[in-house]
């Protein structure tokens, strides 16, 4: 019943008019942009979950009552690299790569050292759901697909790297934004006594600036039940006064995730359900950070 979502498809790169049912105000003029897996093998390689496939960008442009579609995978290094090869060259999130047929024994076993790179993936790139597909980043627009980047729930983004403005490693693909431009945004920042939820804030960016975080700073730190093993979190809640997340019993294993190349696993491996323990919501003031 999921083939459908694990099909790679071809990107449409020049725009074609989409068929339109019912009528669409010619006073709603824009584009529409999502993103999605697209491709899921290389040669003989085959991707071993969703999260893993090669992002593909969608744009639906409206103008005056009618629709053109076109898209474009994203042209990141580790899908270059898997169309010169014509294999999967990098791990993903459920699919860890083998090393390379043509290294010598050495090389094939330092390759399980190497820090990962930046991945071209759904996940890695822009964790993205084809169903509902992920925000682009607001802070820089641009009608092309090719110029507008998207947000990651890993440690890079398209061209935005947040550890650059502030001490956290990541964020998610899912920020809030006021009125004003103001973004709200969560990440983690891991340290030598563990984890911590970082609920984030981003005044309004100046246009022109190109991609930029400037201001951004951390209201407020939440620590872990646990801070070895921290909760996965996909989004959190906003309303005009409070931040609302959730703190689920789905945790990461950060021991198991960091040596899980080493060990011949993915990040998957290192996620785990724990029902035993409790789920908290956790009210954060906007206003004063105060939990």
């Amino acid at each position: 019943c999921i083939s459908p979502l694990v099909q790679s498809v071809e990107e449409t790169p020049e725009p074609i008019p989409a068929k339109i049912k019912g009528h669409i105000p010619k006073w709603i003029n824009g584009n529409l942009l999502r993103n999605g897996p697209g491709k899921f093998e290389f040669g003989n390689d085959k991707f071993n979950h969703w999260f893993d496939g090669m992002a593909l960008l969608h744009q639906f442009q409206l103008a005056h009552g009618t629709v053109t579609y076109r898209s474009r995978f994203l042209q990141s290094s580790s899908y270059l690299r898997n169309i010169q090869q014509d294999r999967i060259v990098a791990s993903e999130f459920g699919t860890l790569a083998m090393p390379d047929p043509c290294k010598s024994v050495f090389g094939r076993f330092l390759s399980r050292f190497e820090l990962p790179r930046k991945s071209g993936s759904v996940k890695n790139e822009k964790r993205s759901e084809i169903f509902w597909g992920e925000p682009v980043v607001r802070w820089k627009g641009g009608p092309d697909p090719e110029e507008s980047p998207a947000l990651t729930e890993n440690l890079w983004h398209l061209q935005v790297d947040w550890s650059k403005f502030i001490a956290v490693n990541g964020a998610t693909a899912h920020p809030h934004y006021e009125a004003d431009g103001t973004t709200y945004n969560m990440g983690n920042s891991f340290g030598k006594h563990g984890s911590s939820y970082n609920i984030i804030r981003v005044p309004p960016q100046e246009s022109g600036r190109g991609d930029t975080l400037e201001g951004a700073q951390v209201l407020c730190s939440i620590p872990p039940r646990d801070r070895a093993k921290p909760s996965y979190y996909h989004s959190f809640g906003m309303t005009e006064n409070y931040i609302i997340f959730i703190e689920q019993p789905l945790r990461l294993n950060l021991l198991k995730i960091i040596t899980s190349k080493l060990r011949g696993e993915t990040i998957l491996d290192g996620i785990s359900w724990e029902p035993q323990h409790d789920t908290y919501f956790h009210v954060v003031n906007k206003h004063t950070g105060e939990v």
